[in-house]
């Protein structure tokens, strides 16, 4: 697919395999070509030669982060901006492309620029919403510690390295594309891109500090986790206290020796039982005082 927008600005949307063919001519093709297989496509880089700019884009899929939403790769000069992706991925793109808010297309340059903000555009929101299901987990905590929400920590902190990794290779790539070391870009737009990426750069600081939650989050789940296996400890340890009398009692009476005077004495078994339960009482009291059970 093909778009013109003036005698200066052209829109290529191809496949792996068409862009192989339709570009093999161009300058800095031999770049381009590494882009052109998808398994290869595993980040977002750039490479600015002195006649183009070509690299690749790795986003992830805000509804399943752990995948990519799509790969492509990019090849810009200044008349056209050819973009290839898988056959599967060339709708969503389009739709990208065309939003309901049209891409400045009073240039190349601006179109790249419109196209690579639109990759972030609802993404400070996106990043929100994890924080309420950050904030929902640690609230949890307070209650209960299932299972479930120990797997959900963990793939939360996942899903927040996919996004941290991408905000960074767009962050470089975003360096490389204002700092324009070969003159390529026109001023405006080193600017535009440099501006960009401090966008990008407040996600990634965002991105990071979710992590860093998601770990706090984590801490306190272990402290949970430790606090009540205490707690468990010392309520085996009380009630094995309360209980080793009684079984020094019941071992010293178990003996089998014949001259034992409190078995022949008519109230000894009833004496015995108050023994115990007498014990057991003023250990409970004494437990109690000390704040111990």
């Amino acid at each position: 697919m093909e778009w013109t927008f003036s005698d200066s600005v052209r829109l290529s949307l191809l496949s792996f395999s068409e862009a192989s063919k339709a570009c093999a001519a161009l300058p800095g093709f031999s770049l381009f070509r590494r882009s052109l297989q998808p398994e290869r496509i595993e980040y977002c880089r750039a490479e600015l030669l002195p006649d183009c700019l070509v690299g690749s884009l790795a986003v992830p899929d805000k509804t399943h982060p752990l995948h990519l939403a799509f790969s492509l790769a990019f090849y810009l000069d200044r008349g056209q901006l050819i973009l290839a992706a898988g056959e599967q991925t060339l709708p969503a793109l389009q739709s990208l492309l065309f939003p309901e808010e049209p891409l400045d297309t009073s240039d190349v340059f601006h179109l790249f620029f419109s196209f690579l903000e639109s990759l972030i555009q609802e993404d400070m929101l996106y990043l929100q919403n994890f924080e309420k299901r950050l904030a929902t987990i640690e609230e949890s905590l307070l209650d209960t510690l299932p299972k479930e929400l120990q797997r959900t920590l963990i793939t939360i902190r996942r899903e927040l390295l996919v996004f941290h990794a991408y905000y960074q290779q767009l962050l470089d790539m975003c360096e490389i594309l204002s700092e324009d070391e070969n003159h390529f870009l026109p001023p405006e737009c080193a600017r535009q891109f440099s501006r960009l990426g401090n966008r990008v750069d407040r996600l990634y600081d965002h991105t990071q500090m979710l992590r860093e939650y998601a770990l706090q989050i984590r801490e306190m789940q272990q402290a949970q986790i430790d606090l009540r296996q205490n707690d468990t400890m010392r309520i085996l340890t009380v009630v094995s206290t309360i209980f080793f009398p009684l079984s020094l009692i019941a071992g010293w009476y178990g003996m089998n020796f014949t001259h034992m005077p409190e078995l022949s004495a008519p109230y000894a078994y009833f004496i015995l039982i108050g023994v115990c339960i007498l014990i057991v009482a003023v250990e409970i009291w004494y437990f109690k005082k000390k704040g111990w059970f």
